[in-house]
């Protein structure tokens, strides 16, 4: 525990006489010492150390080989005495904070961060002088005189700081005199802050005077995102704090002003413990060792494989412990229908509905327990059985999902359900765990005897949503579901009501759409069939011509087989798989192309870019408004109609592409395009160049002699834009080319997948997160420009007459679309201050490792 005072030295002589100290009242001062420090203060990037009330600070003094390491606890000031937690530890030279000798504050971190990464979130330097008070050769205090040099961006402070800090031997009476002794004789003003604190506070420009402190403002910034009643309750608390009134915030958030007084008043009685997510926290610190961190072992950032833990599947897990998978399949596919039907109201993403799939995979898997202690042993399963590629905070926010299934839990105080189970995650995480769980609550009751009742439609009425049941006799099943549906309903503020759906043969409507559901339940099937028949093979002693000719057999019968669905327009995934179908003939042709009679080639060529040009119209459009629609799923109700006036002129514009895209598709040339094409794969001998020169010369012409010159320079042709995109500027068109070889290497790579070895999974992989994040990065600039037009011009694209021509027509309401344009920009922004995270992995050195290895691959293949 530190016990200190603090004063601020505002007058320079002030603090030149207390640089002179000789003696204090009753006490004797030692000899001083200088000593410059610089501090770095860490945290996460949603100050989830901030949001568990203390602070991280690493020191670095003038003439230590090492750092010293020091967790604070935030606040703690009262009548004009600082007490504060404290730990302290020397960090050696070479150590990462997280490899602190001190386990209880290595142990301190994950808990408070759950091993997200540490950033530095402040530094400040500072000149101290150290002296001891003494009396009687007995060490009262420590006495420290600082100057403090704080910087933000362009803003700079200096200001000057006296600190006693009672020591072993010192007493509250020995401080009491000395602060007293300080204040009569110097004109000082008692800090209230610590240098932390007070260096944040000029960092955000905040007042001394607020209605939160740093803490509570920390947890209602990680909360105010959210949709749910405390993200809600959050953003009030945020509001207030910078000025506005309970009328503007009952205008702004149509929240009525009494429940905005009654909130005001209950967090001035109970402060941050109105949220249930942080109560407990304190309890955690008397832990000992946690089961994810153990001494010498290192971090869960490196993988758990590394640290002594074995990962495991799913289904390796449900295999273990002998859980039955087709009732946990039957939970989730309710649970994930939940999901998607209320995206309108919690706004969470893929993350969360990943995190859902797997709580409700692994929820039962402590079955074999008794019952009341089901929970708490599928909670410690999860824990102790790492799945691969969870995080830290991923697994316990999973390991939260479940045991919040426990049914003594109550639903209508998480608060208390969430202190009986403690577990250590910050309060955003908590939150979206509390959603997550009611969506599983609810999934749970939706099954009886291996059946599930399906949620296969959603209504919103007043004050309610109306949620239809497939199945037969579903009347006992929606009301179960409704009982389990309180947490929900905490959460939302909305009441559910489960109803029968009515049954396929009712009405000849309905029956008709289930014979359409079946079609397309067996089209995809049939899919499925057709590719892993067809999907070509390759060995290392095939020549390159014919491999290149059953990829394009192969691909050419995926686009026919998807034209059908294209034609038709109902399903926009047939239309995106017959453009992927010939892209990747596009891009065989420049892999093949010194292996086969290019000159008869080409003119296929020309007829699948024609194709690739046609296709393309509707599939962008499709994808704008796909992303439209989302983000209108991100609004507040009562704006799902900002964009509307887009979405006509959208209609309009994707009408003219398919008229011209059918157009095409029924013409003669197209018909003609596919005959020949057809004709030209029915002798593949064709596509074969002599393997030998005129002179008898052998030329290269096998798989497993060419494809590592041709992955070298593919990989080549990556790392050239290295020069173009690592800079402080980066073209736009840079990395759109950048995106197409990406997408280049990354076809390559799937041509031979089958000979190159396990390596390349993990390639394909990294480039296709590079050429996903790419291809987000291309479509938010397009979309940008092409909004800024619309919203300037009313018109969608411009032809060169329209761009001379005076005769502009503006869209009289434009808001919601200006809205969605700053959201796409920022967006933009967003994924290129990104790029150089996607770009790092394809850029090292171990990115080639795995190349070579995928190349020894080949050699190894039987």
């Amino acid at each position: 525990m530190e016990i200190e005072s603090k004063f601020l030295v505002p007058e320079e002589k002030d603090f030149k006489e207390l640089e002179n100290l000789s003696r204090l009242a009753s006490y004797t001062i030692s000899e001083v010492k200088a000593q410059l420090n610089e501090d770095s203060f860490l945290d996460t990037e949603n100050k989830d150390i901030m949001a568990s009330g203390y602070y991280l600070r690493v020191r670095k003094s003038s003439g230590e080989k090492g750092k010293w390491i020091t967790i604070k606890s935030l606040g703690g000031f009262k009548a004009g005495t600082h007490r504060r937690e404290e730990y302290v530890s020397f960090l050696p030279e070479g150590l990462s904070v997280l490899e602190c000798p001190d386990l209880r504050i290595r142990n301190m971190i994950f808990e408070f961060t759950s091993g997200l990464d540490l950033f530095p979130l402040i530094t400040l330097k500072q000149k101290r002088m150290i002296r001891q008070l003494k009396l009687e050769e007995k060490p009262i205090a420590d006495l420290y005189l600082d100057k403090v040099n704080l910087k933000s961006e362009s803003r700079k402070k200096i200001y000057s700081e006296f600190e006693v800090e009672l020591k072993s031997g010192g007493t509250a009476e020995d401080l009491e005199t000395i602060r007293d002794f300080l204040l009569s004789h110097y004109n000082l003003v008692e800090n209230p802050f610590s240098k932390f604190e007070r260096a944040y506070m000029f960092r955000e420009n905040l007042p001394e005077k607020t209605l939160l402190d740093l803490r509570e403002r920390a947890v209602c910034t990680q909360l105010a995102n959210h949709k749910n009643i405390y993200g809600r309750q959050a953003k009030i608390l945020l509001l207030l704090d910078s000025g506005s009134t309970q009328a503007e915030l009952s205008l702004l958030l149509k929240i009525p002003e009494p429940e905005i007084e009654a909130l005001i008043l209950r967090f001035e009685k109970e402060r941050l413990s109105v949220f249930p997510f942080t109560g407990a926290k304190k309890k955690t610190l008397e832990k000992k060792l946690m089961f994810y961190f153990q001494s010498g072992k290192g971090s869960p950032e490196n993988g758990w494989t590394e640290i002594g833990y074995e990962e495991w599947t799913p289904e390796a897990l449900l295999k273990f412990y002998g859980i039955s998978i087709e009732k946990a399949e039957n939970i989730t596919s309710g649970a994930l229908a939940l999901f998607d039907g209320f995206s309108a109201y919690h706004g969470l993403g893929n993350e969360e509905r990943e995190l859902l799939r797997l709580a409700s995979l692994l929820q039962n898997i402590g079955s074999t327990a008794r019952k009341e202690e089901e929970s708490p042993i599928s909670r410690e399963i999860i824990l102790t059985h790492p799945l691969k590629g969870l995080k830290l905070h991923e697994l316990k926010i999973l390991a939260l999902i479940v045991e919040l299934q426990e049914p003594s839990i109550s639903e209508k105080n998480p608060c208390l359900a969430l202190e009986e189970i403690n577990i250590d995650l910050s309060p955003a995480f908590q939150n979206k765990s509390l959603t997550l769980a009611a969506f599983l609550q609810i999934a749970n009751a939706l099954e009886t005897e291996n059946q599930m009742y399906l949620p296969c439609g959603f209504r919103q009425l007043e004050g309610a949503v109306e949620i239809e049941l497939m199945g037969a006799n579903a009347e006992k099943t929606a009301k179960r579901a409704e009982k389990r549906s309180e947490l929900w309903e905490c959460l939302f503020s909305t009441d559910l009501r489960f109803i029968q759906a009515k049954e396929p043969f009712e009405a000849k409507k309905s029956e008709k759409k289930s014979e359409e559901t079946r079609e397309k339940a067996e089209k995809r099937a049939e899919k499925r069939k057709r590719k892993e028949t067809q999907k070509y093979t390759v060995s290392p002693e095939d020549p390159m011509a014919f491999v290149a000719h059953r990829i394009f057999a192969y691909q050419f019968s995926q686009m026919l087989a998807h034209e059908k669905g294209t034609r038709k327009g109902e399903d926009i995934e047939d239309l995106h798989d017959m453009r992927v179908a010939v892209r990747r003939m596009r891009a065989a042709a420049i892999v093949f192309d010194e292996y086969i009679e290019s000159e008869k080639v080409e003119p296929h060529i020309k007829g699948l870019k024609r194709t690739l040009g046609t296709l393309g119209g509707v599939r962008d459009l499709d994808v704008f408004r796909e992303k439209a629609e989302d983000y209108l799923k991100t609004l507040p109700p009562g704006r799902e109609h900002d964009l509307d006036p887009l979405f006509l002129i959208l209609s309009e514009e994707r009408e003219k592409a398919r008229e011209e895209m059918l157009d095409y598709l029924d013409s003669e040339k197209y018909s003609r395009f596919k005959k020949d094409f057809s004709e030209f794969l029915d002798f593949p001998e064709s596509w074969v160049l002599p393997t030998t020169t005129e002179k008898h010369d052998s030329l290269p012409h096998r798989v497993k002699d060419v494809l590592p010159s041709i992955l070298y320079a593919r990989l080549a042709n990556i790392s050239a834009y290295s020069e173009w995109i690592e800079g402080p500027y980066v073209s736009v068109e840079r990395l759109h080319r950048l995106r197409i070889a990406a997408k280049g290497l990354r076809y390559t790579l799937e041509f031979f997948e089958n000979v190159l070895g396990k390596e390349v999974e993990s390639l394909i992989k990294d480039f296709k997160a590079l050429q996903d994040h790419l291809g987000d990065f291309h479509d938010a600039a397009v979309a940008a420009e092409m909004l800024g037009t619309y919203i300037k011009t009313g018109a969608w694209k411009l032809t060169e007459i329209e761009k001379v021509s005076d005769k502009k027509q503006v869209p009289e309401t434009s808001e919601g679309i200006e809205a969605y344009l700053a959201y796409r920009e920022a967006e933009l922004l967003t994924l290129l201050d990104t790029f150089p995270e996607s770009w790092e992995k394809v850029r090292t050195g171990e990115f080639r490792k795995k190349i070579e290895g995928a190349i020894r691959s080949l050699y190894e293949s039987p």
